[in-house]
């Protein structure tokens, strides 16, 4: 079981791909506006503790650090040094070779950068998945190989497109919560595929073993025979299923009363899977009900009811756990920006 700060009893972290983001200037607003108390475009900030990711080689108009300027790449490795940005989203869909891999770590690397979580990016060939992501970046016979270049930068987790609507982790598999009486048809199919994976899981589906154990992380065997990283399964609570509403756009509706208090309740950890940069056309903040959505889960966390914290160190404290003391718990500094 995982030990968490007390008094809380359940652990979430917004894991957030930057598919969509328009800029750098929205990157750091969302980013403040998550993170501090300050006055921002969105009202005050929430006050929680909420990472990011960053990718490297993507096609013009998509932010990344290759494609904006040398002032938001100082602020990206900011963010990164204060654990606010901890996952590196594949290294992009116009990185196809070793030596653009190699290059992104040697940049991470000159500034003192380590990220340890890896979390695969639509079809990018860096990815790690298989099946679902369709990657090749641990086949060392290809050119995309880059797994020991980057399990030796430091990357200790890989998500390889695994995603779960079961509300709570690290608990006994439970499909309470799932249905919704408000949307019958919809949530019973959500309910039915669920279902459907937990049994695949448990007759020997290597797809779906997450799913039949409920578990947050386990190994990781990647197809250069390497080991030593950690896979980890993402949640979408959502009536309508694991893609559902997983952007800025719609998140209000997935942080609603109605999970976190079954998150609370229930225990466990939601690594939740999101696109917060995916705003609407045109759109540059948050809309009312997101911001909504996170102000309700800020009262959960300032409560003690739900420990917020980035994907890494929610990681870190599932990877550790053991029915010792839980740990002692400091929130991370974000940076002046």
């Amino acid at each position: 079981m995982v030990a968490f700060p007390s008094p809380c009893r359940a652990a979430l972290a917004i894991c957030s791909d930057l598919d969509e983001t328009p800029d750098a200037e929205t990157y750091f607003e969302l980013m403040r506006f998550l993170n501090t108390t300050e006055t921002t475009s969105m009202g005050e900030g929430v006050g929680l503790e909420v990472g990011n990711t960053i990718y490297f080689d993507m096609p013009p108009g998509h932010f990344s650090y290759w494609n904006t300027d040398d002032r938001s790449r100082e602020k990206i490795r900011a963010l990164i040094l204060s654990g606010h940005i901890d996952c590196l989203h594949s290294f992009g869909d116009l990185a196809t070779t070793r030596s653009h891999a190699a290059r992104a770590l040697e940049e991470l690397e000159r500034h003192n950068c380590r990220l340890s979580v890896w979390i695969d990016h639509a079809v990018a060939p860096t990815n790690f998945g298989a099946d679902i992501m369709q990657g090749h970046g641990d086949e060392p016979s290809h050119p995309a190989y880059h797994a020991d270049l980057t399990l030796a930068h430091g990357v200790r987790y890989v998500w390889r497109g695994r995603v779960t609507s079961v509300i709570g982790q690290d608990r006994p598999f439970s499909l309470r919560g799932i249905a919704d009486w408000r949307h019958p048809a919809a949530s019973a199919r959500t309910l039915a595929k669920e279902a459907a994976k937990q049994a695949l899981g448990r007759c020997g589906c290597r797809k779906y073993h997450f799913h039949a154990s409920n578990q947050t992380i386990g190994p990781a065997r990647l197809r250069d025979g390497q080991c030593e990283g950690r896979e980890f399964l993402r949640c979408n609570p959502h009536w309508n299923g694991v893609s559902a509403n997983d952007a800025g756009w719609g998140i209000g509706e997935v942080l609603s009363e109605r999970f976190l208090e079954r998150l609370a309740v229930r225990g466990g950890t939601c690594i939740l899977y999101t696109h917060l940069g995916k705003l609407g056309r045109g759109k540059r903040q948050f809309d009312t009900s997101a911001i909504e959505g996170f102000r309700r889960l800020a009262g959960y966390c300032r409560s003690g009811k739900i420990l917020v914290t980035t994907t890494r160190r929610l990681l870190d404290l599932c990877s550790s756990a053991s029915n010792g003391p839980a740990p002692s718990w400091t929130r991370l500094r974000f940076p002046q920006l």
